[in-house]
């Protein structure tokens, strides 16, 4: 138990990796011990690995609310708003005296349509048990984990704005105003377990995924448009900066742009099958990534947009029909990533069924 304290405490004060090893030497038993494992791997951001243990210490003791709201919590990083919302509610029936429980149910209530109100009843109530502090959640992320990506686009913005540069620096700047979003949403959709190291999370990423999505099933159908995704933004990026110059007046040469449109292109398709392969495996690429409606029509647009490129630039066409490709380009990168945003991965039965597999919880007769 003591083990589990001090977990705790290094998580919630962001030494992740100190926490990370303490939860893994410990053994929790008890229904008590368990809870506290699951809610420390909240803040460690790893709902996959809190579930199981949150489930196990409900099934020790299911009149003891704290495991209830280590279920809450895991299913509320993943998602999965009815079942956290569910497991709140039992919190609250059994501690209705407990913050944290309300706090769990606000959130959890707040991410349904309809259920506004009650949300805000129940953040109400935890804030006047437990003040402001009590209404924090779970493995939030610090408010500067930003800074990084946010500060090159603030300074690009900046001097794009206070004087005229040489061509070359405009591109570096209109780069660092474009990277910067692109970098922002590739976070929010990529999970993020904190306490591991770079290789760690990458090897554990790679297992999980081959797991996950080796099979062909819907998961794995369900994965191909995010697996596309960058790919498909990186080459619309790619025209678009072609188009910038010709879209002022200024056009690049042909013996720039052709080679940059075969050779660019030719390499992107390489590191995107290199990398689909070395992320999600042989069979996921093959069965399951290639044969893909989403990645095809990534595939023509790729097509027409650097056909496009280069029709334009042999031609010699004027500003007008560049910024007609530019916008395409821009409509093109908008549309992938948002519609990485809204594929949130398999429905709640289908990601229960894979969680509660092996090394999950053990079913119970009655209510599997």
């Amino acid at each position: 138990m003591e083990l589990l304290l001090r977990a705790r405490e290094l998580a919630v004060a962001r030494r992740f990796r100190e926490s990370r090893a303490l939860v893994e030497r410990a053994e929790p038993g008890s229904a008590e011990e368990l809870s506290l494992a699951a809610s420390v791997l909240v803040e460690l951001r790893d709902p996959q690995a809190a579930l199981p243990l949150a489930r196990r210490a409900v099934a020790l003791a299911p009149d003891d609310w704290r495991g209830h709201l280590a279920v809450a919590d895991a299913t509320f990083q993943l998602r999965w708003w009815g079942e956290s919302a569910a497991a709140a509610r039992r919190a609250v029936e059994l501690a209705p005296e407990e913050a944290a429980a309300h706090r769990a149910l606000g959130v959890a209530l707040n991410r349904r349509i309809g259920d506004g109100r009650e949300a805000r009843r129940e953040v109400k109530r935890a804030r006047e048990l437990g003040g402001r502090g009590a209404l924090r959640t779970p493995g939030r992320r610090s408010p500067w984990w930003l800074l990084p990506i946010v500060a090159p686009l603030a300074v690009a913005v900046v001097l794009s704005a206070v004087g005229d540069w040489p061509d070359a620096v405009e591109d570096l700047m209109l780069l660092a105003r474009v990277v910067p979003p692109v970098l922002v949403l590739l976070l929010i959709v990529m999970p993020s377990r904190a306490g591991l190291t770079w290789s760690e999370r990458i090897a554990e990423l790679r297992a999980v995924n081959e797991e996950r999505y080796g099979d062909g099933g819907r998961a794995a159908r369900r994965r191909a448009g995010p697996a596309a995704m960058p790919w498909g933004c990186a080459l619309a990026v790619g025209a678009g900066l072609l188009a910038v110059p010709a879209a002022d007046g200024d056009p690049l040469s042909a013996s720039v742009v052709v080679p940059a449109v075969l050779i660019g292109g030719g390499v992107l398709v390489i590191l995107a099958r290199r990398t689909v392969r070395l992320w999600y495996g042989e069979r996921f690429l093959r069965e399951v990534f290639v044969p893909s409606v989403f990645v095809r029509v990534h595939l023509v647009a790729a097509g027409v947009l650097g056909g496009g490129v280069v029709l334009l630039t042999l031609g010699d066409a004027p500003p007008g029909p560049w910024r007609v490709l530019l916008i395409w380009s821009v409509v093109w990168f908008l549309f992938g990533m948002i519609s990485a945003l809204f594929v949130q991965g398999p429905p709640e039965s289908e990601q229960k069924a894979v969680d509660q597999g092996p090394g999950g919880p053990e079913k119970e007769p009655a209510d599997s």
